[in-house]
């Protein structure tokens, strides 16, 4: 363990204060890689000072893949909601009230009801579901795909991701074909309550999420008069299991948990699929390789799951006393797991910093692990699927034909801007 007592940055971190949101927009990849590898070698439970965190407290900062998936996995222990007498908690590194959105999210609820929850939802992510919208997502894929090649050059991230993860979440949703442009226009502007490029809100992202929460209750509205095969009708009309212990779903729990279905559902893949295509465009060799051999396209997907993690890291309460190697965490310490590190964790991983289209095994923490794995998983993996396919049926070469911009967040590795150039696939 270190000591981060005194408000000092323990020398391990080199100047790197994971609470400042602008260092993590200049490291590569949008990740301090090599800070986290100096900490899984010398100070895998570290606690880390406040730095410029709101509420003044520091924190407890996993890095090896071990801790990360065992924390993951005890949610008695570790809470997704909250702890140790708290009286606010979640997944940021600053509490949220109870019941606004910890406790309330299914991200950020703990079992039995995030078991009940994650079932409920679960009906709206299945393989049926999604090979319903495949041919939609395909033809939507080929189009942007076949106009940036005929330009030569394209934004990834703007151009071909955006789009394509919107109209996949939007599919989901049911979002009636009318409202889409509209509300792709709100996901384009912002992330949240945050501006997309500065990563700070400002009055037009506030304006923006008001909007956008303004329009998940109408949507709910619209699900019950007329309900679908679709998320949104789900989140509108469906019902927990009988559990004697849990209260029925409340008007704002559904939503919240549309709203975060809205937001993130569309925001995650657009940037893990453009990172992911990025790490093939600077491995030329292995993108020649996958387009030849397509079976490799289950391990490729993999290997850019685990090279482009959306989220750096998600925190957990400690609900009681608990060691970890060396370190005294108390109850109702805060503790961050961060899922790329645990990607980069050489004990898992050989040649952690390689990429790797045929690397097997591949136990990367990209959808999370234990209670709280991505509900999603199935779905997302299918999508990435089908971009990939079409991306290489049409396209020959791709080249990175600018630098790559990141939005400045500890909390979200979102891709501003990718240049690339696009050969098209021989005839």
């Amino acid at each position: 363990m270190t000591d981060g007592a005194g408000g000092g940055l323990p020398a391990v971190l080199d100047g790197f204060d994971l609470t400042d949101h602008a260092l993590f927009a200049r490291a590569e990849r949008g990740f301090p890689y090599e800070v986290f590898a100096r900490l899984r070698a010398e100070a895998p439970v570290l606690f880390h000072p406040p730095g410029h965190t709101d509420d003044g407290e520091g924190f407890w900062v996993l890095s090896r893949h071990a801790d990360i998936a065992a924390a993951a996995a005890d949610s008695r222990t570790f809470s997704a909601r909250g702890g140790g007498n708290r009286t606010g908690g979640g997944s940021h590194l600053d509490d949220m009230p109870i019941g606004g959105l910890a406790g309330v999210i299914v991200a950020m609820v703990d079992s039995p009801r995030h078991e009940l929850m994650a079932r409920l939802l679960g009906g709206g992510l299945t393989e049926r579901v999604a090979r319903a919208v495949e041919p939609e997502l395909r033809a939507l894929a080929g189009d942007l795909i076949d106009k940036a090649v005929a330009r030569g050059e394209c934004d990834f991230a703007t151009d071909i991701c955006e789009p394509y993860a919107f109209l996949g979440i939007a599919l989901l949703l049911g979002i009636p074909v009318e409202d889409r442009a509209e509300v792709a226009s709100w996901a384009h502007a912002s992330t949240g309550f945050i501006e997309r490029r500065s990563g700070l809100p400002d009055t037009t992202s506030r304006r923006t999420m008001q909007a956008t929460q303004d329009y998940v209750r109408k949507l709910i509205v619209r699900k019950r008069a007329d309900p679908g095969e679709d998320l949104a009708s789900i989140l509108a009309n469906g019902e927990l299991a009988d559990d004697p212990g849990e209260e029925p779903l409340s008007e704002h729990e559904r939503e919240m948990n549309l709203l975060l279905l809205l937001l993130t559902g569309g925001e995650q893949p657009r940037n893990t699929i453009a990172a992911g295509v990025l790490g093939l465009a600077g491995h030329p060799g292995q993108w020649h390789d996958l387009r030849t051999d397509r079976t490799l396209l289950p391990t490729a997907r993999e290997e850019m799951l685990r090279w482009a993690p959306p989220n750096p890291y998600n925190r957990r309460t400690a609900t009681c006393d608990v060691r970890i190697g060396d370190a005294e965490i108390r109850a109702g310490d805060k503790v961050t797991l961060w899922w790329p590190s645990g990607n980069a964790d050489a004990d898992v991983f050989e040649d952690p910093m390689a990429f790797d289209v045929r690397r097997t095994p591949n136990p990367h923490l990209t959808f999370g692990h234990g209670h709280h794995y991505c509900l999603g998983n199935l779905v997302a993996r299918l999508q990435f699927d089908w971009l990939m396919e079409e991306l290489l049926e049409r396209v020959g070469e791709i080249r990175p034909a600018g630098p790559v911009g990141y939005q400045p967040s500890n909390k979200h590795t979102i891709v501003l801007d990718m240049p690339v150039r696009l050969e098209p696939a021989p005839r």
